[in-house]
């Protein structure tokens, strides 16, 4: 909802698979992640960004989509590492550096591929 109100996003389609009462222990790193995920995927795809969050046995899962052409293969081999980004523009690429690399220091893991239609 934060990410929502300050974003105003065109379409945000949430699916929250969690238990009403679940609850979860994160660090506050995590809201930074999650925000740069959604900026990425909104950059990429201005009318519509799908998430959905779940939890897969101690994990907490969140996917996200859009509607974007999708990363070229390259990117997407290299997807985490600093200065990888089709964007064109210094410091592209960096978000999803720092995205990969606080989850993994949180204990998850981050991945990416694209959709058969991007």
């Amino acid at each position: 909802e934060e990410w929502r109100i300050s974003r105003q996003p065109f379409k945000l389609e949430y699916k929250n698979d969690f238990d009403p009462d679940e609850q979860i222990v994160s660090d506050t790193a995590l809201k930074q992640v999650i925000f740069n995920v959604f900026d990425n995927a909104q950059e990429a795809s201005q009318d519509w960004v799908g998430v959905t969050a779940e939890r897969q046995g101690d994990k907490l899962v969140i996917s996200v989509r859009d509607r974007g052409p999708g990363f070229n293969e390259g990117i997407l081999a290299a997807l985490g590492q600093p200065y990888m980004s089709s964007k064109g523009r210094p410091g592209g690429g960096l978000g999803l550096f720092l995205v990969v690399n606080v989850v993994r220091k949180l204990g998850g893991d981050f991945s990416a591929r694209n959709m058969e239609q991007g």
